[in-house]
């Protein structure tokens, strides 16, 4: 492929694209990716629109900006269209380009863990400031189980990049330990570690921000009960015991 050809699909990123192929088995798309392999940019075109969704949906979690979610597609796409030559069907192709998109938003997201960092302390602060002592009633339960859903969603976007990828590919992509695996390029017993860290720092950290906000331990066992509200259709929340879920790293 030339210069020219390499950087003309990643353009294709958002659009509608007509599906000209009968899709519908690992065999169709194999037999796509063998035509994009070949040059094909409709092939390939197709190839994008099956995959774009959950490719953004991975950027927009590791990164938390939109922005940079959409420009992390286009640079995934555009890096797997140049790559595709070396893709040799070991794994499958959305396993293939989820490591592309893993990798790409791991090292765009170490830049962003300074500013992460300082706006959780700003967080912090705020809450101390603010510790309100009132038990939520249940008339407000409907605002209440929103507001939980928003902070648990806030913790989850200040979690270290690793462990807010793992949440992604387990609990939204529902990609198998091994598939998770060789994306991250790492044992299965270091995906399930951090699996297991990743749900224990967020409950924690949960746990944290109740007791700085009323100074209970009531309040904290109302956010642990809120944690799983927040998890709910987002992550299957079952917190393993270490000897069942983690391996060794």
């Amino acid at each position: 492929m030339g210069a020219a050809e390499q950087s003309q699909p990643a353009a294709l990123v958002g659009r509608e694209i007509p599906v000209p192929y009968g899709l519908g088995t690992s065999a169709d798309e194999a037999a796509l990716v063998e035509q994009a392999r070949a040059g094909d940019q409709e092939a390939f075109s197709v190839l994008v629109r099956l995959h774009q969704r959950q490719v953004y949906l991975l950027a927009h979690r590791m990164l938390r900006d939109s922005e940079e979610a959409t420009e992390a597609v286009q640079e995934v796409f555009l890096a797997a269209w140049q790559g595709l030559r070396s893709f040799r069907g070991d794994a499958r192709f959305a396993t293939w380009l989820y490591r592309i998109a893993y990798n790409y938003c791991l090292k765009q997201a170490q830049h962003q863990r300074r500013a992460a960092q300082v706006k959780r302390e700003l967080v912090e602060a705020s809450a101390r400031e603010h510790s309100p002592a009132q038990t939520i009633s249940a008339t407000h339960a409907r605002d209440a189980e929103h507001s939980m859903r928003e902070t648990v969603q806030g913790e989850i976007n200040n979690l270290p990049a690793k462990y807010r990828a793992v949440l992604v590919l387990r609990h939204l992509q529902e990609l198998s330990y091994e598939e998770m695996a060789s994306i991250m390029r790492v044992p299965v017993g270091t995906v399930k570690t951090q699996l297991f860290r990743a749900r224990a720092l967020l409950k924690q950290r949960l746990e944290d921000l109740a007791r700085f906000r009323d100074g209970g331990v009531a309040r904290a066992e109302e956010m642990r009960t809120g944690l799983e509200i927040g998890l709910r259709g987002m992550l299957d929340y079952r917190m393993p015991s270490p000897e069942k879920e983690v391996g060794g790293e």
